[in-house]
Formats: structure tokens, sequence, C-alpha cells
């Protein structure tokens, strides 16, 4: 066996480095430079004033930048249209829908969210004598209409105007009922993702993903679990994010 070995260059192993006259003449110059600078030298208060600048200058920068991150965002999509680059969510084959379980999911959610101000107002109606029993009774009768219509209606068109879309540079969302929305996130400004699952959510094996940004947030409600998984493992690796979902 044969063993190569290469030269290594060592310094001593005590005492201080010896210096060179005119390094030794630079520091005994700049210390005589500092001791001159007393706290009621003139070039002592500038420099003071520069630094009080310079703070303040830095929190303003701060505070623009936070201004401004909102006004990015509402940008992307037009900055995408002026170039004639394509969004994520252009190619229709690019888009992914949520599973049709979500429509009973999410009936169960307003079922559920609307239940408590149900009772409240048939407590209302029965208790408190504000005009004729009729009346009272009539608009607990309108709102459980209400109810029942947006029960029906609400969540199958939820779920026909929804889909996704997830580039390397964005992440695009169409949402909405009666006013459609469609929502460019840029993915080098993605902050933070967060899932959601309570007792609903587990029995049908879903999650509510929200992926926030300094300009606001954006939620995909209904998400199949695994798919979840799939779509935060596949964000923070594009965002370059800490994994702390």
């Amino acid at each position: 066996m044969r063993r190569t070995l290469s030269t290594v260059t060592s310094r001593p192993a005590t005492g201080p480095t010896p210096a060179s006259p005119a390094a030794a003449r630079t520091r005994v110059g700049h210390a005589d430079g500092l001791s001159a600078r007393e706290p009621g030298h003139p070039e002592s208060a500038a420099a003071e004033s520069q630094a009080a600048d310079g703070r303040a200058a830095d929190g303003r920068a701060a505070d623009a930048q936070i201004s401004d991150a909102r006004a990015a965002d509402a940008q992307a999509a037009d900055a995408h249209a002026e170039v004639g680059v394509p969004l994520a969510g252009d190619n229709p084959k690019d888009r992914h829908r949520l599973p049709p379980a979500v429509i009973t999911y999410w009936r169960w959610r307003i079922f559920f969210s609307a239940l408590p101000a149900m009772v409240l107002l048939a407590g209302i109606a029965w208790a408190l004598p504000w005009g004729s029993p009729a009346l009272r009774w009539a608009v607990v009768g309108l709102f459980a209409v209400l109810l029942v219509l947006g029960i029906v209606l609400v969540p199958p068109i939820r779920f026909g105007v929804f889909w996704y879309a997830i580039s390397p540079t964005e992440i695009d969302v169409q949402h909405g009922v009666v006013f459609v929305k469609r929502t460019v996130l840029p993915m080098h400004r993605v902050q933070n993702l967060r899932t959601e699952r309570g007792p609903m959510s587990n029995h049908y094996n879903m999650s509510n993903l929200q992926i926030r940004t300094a300009g606001g947030a954006v939620t995909i409600s209904g998400l199949d679990r695994d798919e979840a998984d799939d779509v935060c493992d596949q964000i923070t690796r594009m965002a370059e994010l800490a994994d702390d979902v």
C-alpha cells in the first residue's frame, strides 16, 4: 500500500505574528485618529447624524417593501399578458380540479356554519314579542328556505368554477360563485403554507390549504389529503420554503 502525503503550510503555535514596520505605523495612526474624535468633536457628531439617517432610511425602505408587495402581486398577471407569456392555468390540461366528494363536504360546512344562526333566530321568534307570531315565523321560514337553496345550489356552482394550476414561477387559482375571480401568486413571493383539518374534513379525508404571501392569501378548500401533501411539497420545493407545514 502506498500513501501520498501533501505538504501543509503551518503557522507558529505560540506568540503573535510579527508585523512589518509599515503595518505598525498604520495601526498607530489609526489609533491616534480614533482618540482625536471625542464625543464633542464635530466629526463625531456628523457620524452620529449619518447613522441616525441610515436607520431611518432602513425603516422607510422596509415599510415601502411591505406596501409594494400587494401591488407586485396584482401586477403579476398583467406583466405576463404584456410580454405574451401564458399563465399557469391558460392550458386546460394543466388545471387541477377538486374531487367530486367536495360538494358534499361543502354542503355540510354550510349547514353547520348556519345552524347557530338558525337556532338563534328561532329562539328570538319564540321568546321575544316583536311583531305578530306569523311575521316572526315567516322570517324564520325565509331564512330556512335561503339556507336550503344555498346548500343545494352553491356547492355545485363553486365546484364547477374552481381549478388551480402550479408552475415553477406562479400559482394560478380560479374561484368564486356569482363573481368569478382569478388569482395569480408569484412563486418567489410565497411566504408560508398552512393546512387545516377538522373533524368534518377528517371524515371526508380532505384538507384546506392556505397559501400566504406578503400581499394576501389564497385558500384551496377541499383538497384530497394526499393531494394536499403533494401540493405542499411541490410549492415548498419551488419557493424554497422551510418545511413547517
